[in-house]
């Protein structure tokens, strides 16, 4: 039985697709509203917007205080020490209309380019340089301009770059043969 009155279902949602759409945005979070897939429209955070949902579509995003976690990774310093580094990033969205027309996600984006330029800055500096700049203060500030430089065309403002860990590792590779590679 329910499947045959699901008919009805269908028609009143295609119907609705004509019915303008009221979206009352919070102070957190902005918006880029396209009209058939092009011609995107900022919408600004606090204020309500009208969609039409058969052409339109609507992409919510925050633009306030974000933080993410840059995973650890193994790098090698310039003098061939071992080491991993990770990281605490926060940022906020200063230009949602760039940021959500450039990349398809953008969260991951962020997390990427900031991981890049840590595996970019770190590997360039001597453990020495990295142990000494790391106790004066300079290293944070060394990554935090490298991804300022890289995020600022995507209309993302880093606020902090801490890095959570930094320390010397040895890196063992395991390597098991198979009776079909001994012959």
């Amino acid at each position: 039985m329910e499947s045959a009155l699901a008919w009805i279902g269908q028609i009143a949602d295609w119907v609705g697709q004509f019915i303008p759409r009221r979206v009352v945005l919070d102070t957190t979070e902005g918006a880029v509203h396209t009209i058939n897939g092009k011609d995107p429209i900022y919408c600004e955070p606090g204020k309500a917007h009208w969609w039409w949902p058969w052409n339109s579509n609507f992409a919510k995003f925050p633009v306030v205080r974000q933080t993410v976690s840059i995973e650890t990774q193994t790098l090698e310093s310039l003098d061939g020490k071992s080491f991993i580094a990770s990281g605490t990033l926060t940022y906020s969205v200063t230009n949602l209309l760039t940021l959500l027309t450039t990349v398809h996600d953008a969260d991951t984006a962020v997390m990427e380019i900031a991981s890049t330029t840590l595996g970019d800055v770190l590997p360039s500096l001597t453990w020495a340089d990295l142990y000494d700049q790391q106790r004066r203060g300079t290293l944070k500030t060394k990554i935090k301009n490298g991804a300022q430089n890289e995020l600022t065309e995507y209309g993302v403002k880093i606020i902090r770059f801490k890095l959570n860990s930094l320390v010397r590792c040895r890196v063992l590779k395991i390597s098991q043969s198979t009776a079909s590679e001994e012959r």
